[in-house]
């Protein structure tokens, strides 16, 4: 299922588009405003639907700011009609509709958005985490955090099986398998408790579960 965040501040243009695209299968995410947008983006967004005009600031300009740090398809929709302020949003977005719509036009649009995203296999993301497999960078928070070796090694399994209980054998089998180094069962208690350190927790919780006598789970 893909997620689409709209940012509009119009209560009844929100709910007309979020009707529309209910019909698809689509996750719709709701943001009234600059601020929420940033929280929203923690989350793994597939397609943003911008408004230029809002509240406490101006879309293309909240658009320049998230390039730096995401590569998510924006389709600006706005009902200024101007050259220049179209032009400036498509250097930055990468369509551009313009208020009244047709909507079969526009879900056409939506749709072509979202067949040009790659499948980016080296990038794993859940809730605040951005692990990237080709580089060995773990994110949170768009902060890049000092996690490296086996406790790379570690949250990519788990990371890689979300949802999932890996047990501590299988654990043990991998990390060797990947590293060629062999740990200690008592280790690897030590390793997945420094590990959760390193991570901290996500609205009051630990990323991981320890399934008692058994092995660990990533909390999907």
């Amino acid at each position: 299922m893909k997620n689409i965040l709209i940012v509009e501040d119009d209560i009844i243009i929100q709910s007309s588009i979020k009707e529309l695209l209910s019909t698809k299968d689509y996750r719709i995410i709701q943001a009234f405003d600059v601020k929420e947008v940033k929280q929203y983006m923690n989350e793994s967004i597939d397609l943003i639907i911008m408004d230029i005009q809002l509240p406490d600031g101006n879309g293309i300009f909240l658009s320049e700011e998230l390039r730096n740090h995401y590569h998510t398809p924006i389709l600006f929709l706005s009902c200024i009609n101007n050259e220049d302020t179209i032009v400036d949003a498509l250097r930055l977005g990468d369509d551009y509709v313009v208020k009244p719509f047709e909507n079969r036009i526009f879900i056409a649009r939506i749709e072509a958005l979202l067949r040009r995203v790659p499948m980016n296999q080296d990038i794993i993301t859940d809730k605040d985490i951005i692990l990237n497999k080709k580089t060995y960078e773990v994110f949170q928070n768009n902060k890049r955090l000092d996690i490296k070796n086996i406790y790379f090694d570690l949250l990519l399994i788990l990371m890689e099986n979300q949802g999932i209980v890996i047990t501590r054998e299988s654990l043990l089998y991998l990390i060797e398998e990947k590293t060629g180094h062999i740990i200690e069962n008592n280790t690897l208690t030590v390793h997945m408790k420094k590990l959760r350190s390193m991570l901290g927790l996500y609205q009051q919780k630990s990323y991981i579960e320890t399934i008692r006598g058994v092995g660990y789970r990533w909390i999907k």
